[in-house]
C-alpha cells in the first residue's frame, strides 16, 4: 500500500469504472497516478459492472498509484463503492478521491469506513488517505476544516472545470483566463497552506483539442500554488508535467541560494545578497520548498 506520507503527484488520470479497457490503458501512460471514477463518469445503471471492472483490476495488481472516487456518502452508495477494497491486493491503493465534500462530516464518515477496510485487510490503521474534492460554495467555505478534519487527508482538490459542479453551483462564467476561479483556487490554496498541507491539486480540463489553453490554464494553477492538476486524457499529461515540474534553472537557482544563506549564516549575517537579490530566511523556505517538492514528485 502506498504511503500517504509526503508523497505529491503532478497528475492524476482520471479513468471511468465502466471502461475496463480504459483502467489497464491508464495504467500504461506517462501520468504520475490515476483515479479510478465511480462516481459521474459512470451511468447509474453501471454502477455495479463498474464496480467489477475495478476489483478485476485490483486482483490483476496496479502499475501505478491509484485513488479511488466514490459517491459522496450523502448522495450514493458509497459503502458499495468502498466494497471493491474488501478481500483484495491494497498494493498500489493510495487511498480515495472523495467528490462533493462539504464539510468534515463527509471525511469523518468515510474515515471510519475506511477503518474498518485497512483492519479486515490487516494494515495500518491511517494507511488509506482522502483526497477531498472541492465542488461546492458551501465545500469552498468549509476548505480550511476539510483540510484540518483528518490526518487521513493527504492534500485537496478544486473542481474548476468550466462546466462543472463547482462553476454551476457558483453561478460564474469560465473564461480563458479564468476570473470567476482565481479567489475559489486562491482560498483553497490558503486554506490548505493553513491547515499544513502541500499537495493542492487543480481540476480537470474539458478541451481535448485546446493544448495552448491547458497550458494557460496550468501555469495559472501553478502561479496561484496548486502542485498539480487532474487529466481526463493521457494527451494532457505532458503538458501538465512540464508546467508543474520545476525546471533545472529553478532547481540550480534554489540549491545555490541555499548554499549563499547558509555561508552567510556561518559567518552571522541573516540576510545575504544572491544573483542581485537580497534574501533572508523567506527566501530560503521557498527554495527549500522547490526541492523538497522535486524529492516528492
Amino acid at each position: 500500500m502506498a504511503s500517504q506520507a509526503k508523497k505529491m503527484y503532478r497528475t492524476l488520470l482520471f479513468a471511468p469504472g465502466s471502461r475496463a479497457e480504459l483502467l489497464t490503458k491508464a495504467q500504461l501512460g506517462a501520468a504520475d497516478a490515476m483515479i479510478f471514477d465511480l462516481e459521474d463518469s459512470v451511468p447509474l445503471n453501471a454502477k455495479d459492472e463498474a464496480r467489477k471492472n475495478v476489483q478485476q483490476a485490483l486482483a490483476l495488481g496496479l502499475k501505478k498509484p491509484m485513488y479511488l472516487r466514490i459517491s459522496n456518502p450523502r448522495a450514493g452508495d458509497y459503502l458499495a463503492d468502498l466494497g471493491v477494497l474488501h478481500n483484495q491486493s491494497l498494493v498500489n491503493v493510495v487511498g480515495v478521491a472523495l467528490p462533493k465534500a462539504d464539510d468534515a462530516q463527509d471525511i469523518e464518515t468515510v474515515s471510519k469506513a475506511l477503518q474498518e477496510i485497512e483492519i479486515k485487510a490487516g494494515v495500518a490503521v491511517g494507511s488509506l488517505s482522502i483526497l477531498p474534492m472541492i465542488e461546492t460554495c458551501l465545500g469552498l467555505r468549509n476548505s480550511f476544516d476539510i483540510a484540518k478534519s483528518s490526518k487521513r487527508v493527504s492534500g485537496m482538490a478544486l473542481a474548476s472545470a468550466e462546466e462543472g459542479d463547482f462553476m454551476v453551483d457558483l453561478g460564474g462564467r469560465w473564461t480563458p483566463r479564468s476570473l470567476a476561479l482565481n479567489y475559489p483556487r486562491s482560498k483553497l490554496v490558503v486554506d490548505s497552506r493553513a491547515a499544513g498541507l502541500e499537495w493542492i491539486v487543480d481540476g480537470v480540463f474539458m478541451n481535448l483539442k485546446d493544448t495552448q489553453m491547458l497550458r494557460e490554464e496550468c501555469l495559472i494553477a501553478r502561479e496561484l500554488g496548486f502542485v498539480g492538476k487532474m487529466a481526463i486524457h493521457p494527451t494532457q499529461v505532458d503538458v501538465m508535467h512540464e508546467v508543474f515540474s520545476p525546471s533545472a534553472e529553478e532547481i540550480e537557482y534554489a540549491r545555490g541560494l541555499i548554499a549563499a544563506f547558509r555561508e552567510g549564516e556561518a559567518r552571522g549575517v541573516g540576510a545575504v545578497k544572491y544573483e542581485g537579490m537580497m534574501v533572508d530566511y523567506a527566501n530560503v523556505r521557498l527554495a527549500e520548498r522547490t526541492l523538497a517538492l522535486v524529492e516528492a514528485l
